[in-house]
């Protein structure tokens, strides 16, 4: 007699297969992409405080983001620090408006896959990663010690209606803390800033990867500024305001060096005003860094 039940088993199990269900795209509910209005200030391109909503915000539920570019919106969906994405400032520079409805209980971690699939869906944005060696620098304490002053508790602010930026120097924290950037001079204010946000504004800056090597655990009031020595970051030229009241404008430049002939500004240069203004140095290093490089993005996204 034949024993038959294997077979059974087996149908079973290619049943049960067959009847499972791939995991749910991840992505908006309902997307709004249109041309923005032509820009009449200094200010072209896209800003923290021009992306708002999303998760961790006061309103979770929609994502919006005024005088946004491909470029800016790369950036923010992968997470990008300026070196990652030296190719940032040749893509189309054309702005857009966009609102996107998001998902009730969508995580962070969540929005950055779906603000990707936006890209991919609407732009046709193909691109792969390269690790490359760049010129980085190690923040260390300098000799005599920091000069940072140490921030007073506070309660915990509500979320603000503001989208945090991962790829400039805004962290979300209390006091905004960013760096601004105009017209050759740049500045950078922010209070409970940890060493982390810290080095992200000086790496965003300096369009460099930057090591936090200080050992400070603390929470600080950073006031700091410095005028821009010129020197091309980026291969070229920085994405005139593209990350955001200047966030992802050129700063930097040698230990104490002097403005660059076109600043009607005076002062130390981002290395120099590290060092003299927070008692913090600029090591140079060497450094292995994971490249965000476009194979392909349109100029205009595909129809609403």
């Amino acid at each position: 007699m034949k024993f038959v039940a294997p077979a059974i088993t087996v149908a079973l199990a290619v049943c049960a297969t067959g009847n499972a269900q791939a995991p749910a795209k991840l992505e908006f509910e309902a997307v709004s992409i249109k041309a923005a209005a032509p820009s009449t200030g200094h200010f072209r391109f896209a800003s923290p405080s021009s992306a708002s909503g999303g998760p961790g915000t006061a309103d979770p539920a929609l994502f919006r983001c005024t005088n946004c570019n491909v470029g800016f919106l790369i950036a923010k969906a992968f997470e990008l620090q300026r070196y990652q994405f030296p190719g940032q400032t040749s893509l189309p520079e054309t702005a857009f408006d966009i609102l996107a409805r998001v998902p009730e209980g969508t995580t962070a971690e969540q929005f950055q896959v779906m603000l990707q699939t936006l890209l991919k869906d609407r732009f046709g944005l193909a691109y792969h990663n390269e690790k490359k060696q760049l010129q980085g620098y190690e923040l260390v304490v300098a000799k005599g010690g920091h000069k940072l002053k140490e921030s007073k508790e506070m309660p915990p602010k509500p979320a603000s209606g503001e989208g945090g930026w991962h790829g400039g120097g805004g962290s979300g924290h209390a006091g905004n803390g960013g760096a601004m950037m105009f017209h050759g001079q740049g500045t950078y204010r922010g209070d409970h800033q940890t060493m982390s946000d810290i080095v992200r504004v000086i790496s965003t800056q300096l369009a460099k990867p930057v090591d936090d090597h200080t050992g400070l655990t603390g929470k600080y009031d950073v006031a700091l500024s410095w005028v821009d020595d010129g020197a091309p970051k980026d291969g070229g030229h920085a994405p005139g305001g593209a990350g955001g009241g200047g966030e992802w404008n050129h700063g930097g430049g040698g230990a104490g060096a002097p403005q660059s002939s076109g600043s009607t500004f005076s002062g130390p240069t981002l290395l120099g005003a590290v060092q003299a203004q927070l008692g913090l140095k600029l090591e140079p290093t060497k450094a292995t860094a994971n490249v965000f490089v476009v194979d392909h993005v349109e100029k205009a996204p595909t129809e609403n």
